[in-house]
């Protein structure tokens, strides 16, 4: 089964998803295009942390035609990560979907180059499962997998959206400078340091040179000063410290407990008993030993990124300090 209308359309799309959910997830991330075409490699958009001006590109400039060279586009994306601090991630996710690779030279010498570089090279394949890709995988750490149909390119696709672990040895800790400007007035005519034209209000404005930007995060024009706000550097603070998994209960164990507690969910308060007064399958948290339904459980992990119940005491025993 082959991708319906195109491939070409239904990766613009899938991209567009990926690029939305990648920033999502990792708001301190920047993220950059490299098209395959004709032999060569280009630069479709430079490393940045806006999703809008991604997207814009993907969908004005995507095209292909000619033969694919995946020395080309490794050579190209190795010149800009390699640039990339030691205390960031480098990672490399191709889409590939032809069956060969035509490269000017040893593409060897340009997967040990990565290695080296320690770049994590991942692939996603439209077509079958290719040789070359296996090996460059396997070498710089990185996941290989074919997708069957478009749901499962998709899902294949936005696999690669969490940060991978850090490597103990590659993960050094650094203390890194960044701003948290304020948003301008609304009625303020200044000059737009991103795109170097005068724009009516909004924006912020570097609290170093006072230099004005369009959007957050980035980094200032002028000073070089890493612009945030706070909302981003909390959603990239969970994956450091992710919930601990949920301990499950037992059916046997719910029921002789729920004689001296609570038989509803801490999180939704629905019931943890099935119809006929049966215990379902729930689970508990290690540290502050409430229970949760299952449901309540997949979105603390994957979407709330923090325990209610150990928030709840961390709550109360502040509200008690206070008091005394």
């Amino acid at each position: 089964m082959d991708f319906r209308p195109s491939r070409m359309a239904v990766v613009a799309k899938n991209i567009e998803a990926f690029i939305k959910e990648f920033f999502d997830q990792n708001p301190l991330s920047q993220v950059g295009i490299i098209t395959i075409k004709d032999g060569l490699a280009h630069c479709l958009t430079e490393l940045g942390g806006s999703p809008d001006s991604h997207i814009r590109a993907l969908m004005s400039k995507l095209e292909c035609s000619g033969d694919s060279s995946l020395q080309n586009a490794l050579d190209l994306a190795h010149g800009y990560l390699n640039q990339i601090p030691s205390y960031g991630h480098r990672e490399v996710l191709i889409l590939y979907s032809a069956l060969s690779t035509c490269d000017p030279g040893d593409i060897m010498d340009t997967i040990q180059k990565c290695k080296t570089s320690k770049i994590r090279c991942s692939v996603v394949g439209l077509s079958a499962e290719i040789f070359i890709c296996k090996h460059l995988c396997l070498e710089t750490g990185g996941s290989y997998s074919v997708a069957l149909d478009e749901p499962h390119f998709k899902e294949l696709l936005l696999e690669h959206a969490p940060p991978p672990p850090a490597i103990a040895e590659y993960a050094i800790a650094n203390l890194i400078k960044m701003g948290f400007p304020q948003r301008a007035a609304e009625g303020v005519i200044s000059i737009c340091s991103c795109h170097k034209e005068a724009k009516f209000g909004g924006g912020y404005t570097c609290p170093r040179c006072k230099a004005r930007v369009c959007e957050l995060p980035t980094e200032c024009r002028i000073c070089g000063l890493t612009l945030i706000s706070s909302p981003h550097l909390a959603r990239s603070y969970h994956h450091l410290f992710p919930v601990t998994p949920f301990n499950e209960v037992s059916a046997s164990l719910l029921n002789n407990l729920h004689g001296r507690l609570s038989k509803t969910c801490f999180g939704c308060k629905q019931s943890l008993s099935s119809p006929g007064n049966k215990a379902s399958l729930s689970v508990s948290c290690p540290k502050c030993k409430q229970y949760f339904c299952l449901d309540c459980d997949i979105y603390i992990h994957e979407n709330l990124h923090n325990c209610p119940g150990c928030e709840s005491f961390r709550h109360s025993k502040s509200i008690n300090a206070t008091k005394e």
